[in-house]
């Protein structure tokens, strides 16, 4: 269902053993291609808490470069991270809509 509103890849957050990772990889590879009059893209990773933002980095780096944690409120600012010469991406917080907020 996801696969019809948005473009969807599987992925496993691992760095020893991601699943997915080349296929996201080859999807930012052609999107910088698209926009080859820019200097670089940055993609940012946003959503709720504790959803595994920053492990996707680190599974596409192959390395720790977000630190994560079992609980909520680990990343506390934007962090900018190179995944190629003109690649980067973006570690941000996570976001919670308030209570009282409704759809639009």
């Amino acid at each position: 269902v996801l696969s019809k509103e948005a473009p969807t890849i599987a992925f496993h957050a691992s760095i020893t053993n991601p699943f997915g990772k080349g296929a996201f990889i080859n999807l930012l590879r052609q999107f910088a291609k698209l926009h080859g009059e820019k200097k670089a893209i940055s993609v940012g990773f946003v959503g709720y808490p504790n959803v595994g933002k920053s492990s996707i980095i680190n599974a596409l780096r192959k390395k720790k470069v977000c630190t994560v944690a079992p609980v909520p409120g680990e990343t506390k600012v934007w962090q900018y991270i190179t995944l190629f010469r003109r690649i980067y991406l973006i570690d941000c917080p996570g976001t919670v809509r308030p209570s009282d907020a409704t759809e639009t």
